[in-house]
């Protein structure tokens, strides 16, 4: 058996060696700054979910080996789809070619070469992954050091007084290692309504963090007035109840781009912007200011692009029929399935799960009885939650259904489980589960968003505390 390794070893260094020869030295400014800025730039850059920058070859060449070391493996760049199924414009998959350069790159001394050979640096947006033209702050957000933090809602004055159409929505935590999430929905806009008032639900939990269940609806509470240190019931007009989060940030998301599809989204005119804030202490206590930037549309678009988040059969926070056993490695949840109620177009979809997520899998089922699956994310990662964005979206005809399932692993072979000794639950928490299927539907204009899918037969699961509103 060693014989074979030296012998495989051996062809391996020959094939390499004589690729370089053939082609010359794989230098930085001509063989692999192409690569970086196509697939690795808009995360490596400063300030983005890249630890390290890749704009140039003096911050890149000490990654050298480490590079060469992920790509081979396929770390990176994070993706994890089943390339069986489906095509995405958002793909940043190397090629084996791509990945063969940047191996030949690190192998042969990491050499700069020639300035001259190097593409034009490309123009990244300062702070921002899209090109917002109006940008609007929430206050500053204290997160401890230590503990937990519930969901927490803040309603602030909208910039726009009339309807608006965007192209984009990015969501820009001020300090991305504390945020779980944000969420952006648009409420009516109501008279005395409070502003910049942090609410949340008094969840009692156990010593570990865990939810304790209780027969009464918890209490929505906010910091008191002549007391910060305690809590207060939370006055009735900074509580918005209701809608679907229509932008969203999660760890390594971008935010949708709606050109994608020749279409944008439609801000209603006299509403006030609800944000849902979800922080997980890190052990360094941190104040976060959370940022919104909205791209505006040029001209009204004749399509819209909205988002349907989707729950498990039964609903998300049925203690009955969503509990992931002890040392469970591949539970299975209960389904989401979904029936389209009008012809329409699957743009992009996207997962959310928690630590112990593990797969997911859409399939559609046409009117004629065919059935394709059309994303299967065999192994998802909690800290890379992509929107996957169809490079054609999908025609649906009237009738047709998608199911949804997913999978979850509660075994301690889970580098994430921090305990697999106990059940879990759907909860709010990293440690709690989820599971949060999305689509992006494109829609004639006008109409009643409500009445284009109907979800899991018909059942409302929201009526068991809707994970999205509660």
């Amino acid at each position: 058996m060693p014989l074979r390794k030296s012998a495989f070893g051996c062809v391996l260094f020959l094939a390499l060696a004589f690729a370089q020869s053939s082609r010359g030295a794989v230098t930085f400014n001509k063989d692999v700054l192409p690569i970086l800025q196509a697939k690795c730039q808009g995360c490596h850059r400063p300030g983005e979910a890249g630890p390290m920058s890749f704009l140039s070859f003096e911050s890149t060449r000490p990654w050298a080996k480490a590079i060469r070391s992920a790509v081979v493996s396929r770390k990176m760049p994070p993706w994890g789809l089943d390339p069986k199924y489906g095509h995405f414009a958002n793909d940043p998959s190397l090629t084996q070619e791509e990945i063969d350069t940047l191996s030949q790159w690190a192998e042969g001394g990491a050499l700069e070469g020639d300035k001259k050979d190097a593409p034009p640096a490309v123009e990244w947006p300062k702070g921002w992954r899209s090109t917002p033209d109006v940008v609007v702050s929430l206050p500053p957000m204290s997160v401890p050091a230590k503990g937990y933090m519930e969901w927490t809602d803040v309603t602030i004055p909208s910039p726009f007084k009339e309807a608006t159409w965007i192209t984009a929505m990015e969501v820009r935590p001020g300090v991305p290692a504390v945020m779980h999430h944000a969420g952006v929905r648009f409420a009516q806009h109501r008279d005395g309504v409070l502003y910049n008032v942090p609410v949340w639900v008094d969840i009692k939990r156990d010593a570990s963090g865990y939810e304790i269940p209780g027969d009464t609806k918890p209490q929505m509470v906010t910091f008191c007035k002549d007391d910060s240190k305690k809590l207060c019931p939370a006055p009735a007009a900074a509580i918005v109840e209701g809608g679907n989060f229509e932008g969203f940030y999660r760890p390594g998301s971008a935010p949708i781009d709606y050109r994608l599809y020749n279409s944008a989204y439609l801000i209603p005119g006299n509403t006030d912007i609800v944000v849902q804030l979800h922080y997980s202490p890190n052990g360094q206590a941190v104040t976060d200011v959370t940022k919104i930037g909205f791209t505006l549309a040029k001209s009204e678009p004749e399509r819209e692009l909205k988002m349907y988040g989707l729950q498990p059969a039964g609903g998300m926070f049925n203690r009955k029929t969503f509990r992931i056993p002890a040392g469970d490695s591949n539970w299975k949840a209960p389904p989401a399935d979904v029936v389209f109620n009008m012809d329409t177009e699957l743009a992009l979809l996207s997962i959310h799960m928690h630590e112990r997520g593990k797969a997911m899998m859409f399939t559609l089922t046409y009117p004629d009885g065919k059935s394709e699956i059309v994303m299967n994310q065999p192994r998802y990662n909690f800290n890379w939650q992509f929107y996957y964005n169809l490079a054609q979206p999908i025609k649906i005809p009237k009738g047709t259904k998608l199911h949804v399932d997913a999978w979850y692993d509660n075994s301690a072979n889970n580098p994430f489980n921090r305990d697999p000794s106990r059940d879990i639950y759907s909860g709010e928490q990293s440690w709690e589960e989820m599971m949060g299927p999305w689509i992006g539907l494109i829609l004639p204009r006008n109409v009643e968003a409500n009445k284009v899918i109907t979800l899991n037969g018909g059942t409302d699961p929201s009526t068991d505390r809707n994970p999205i509103t509660r």
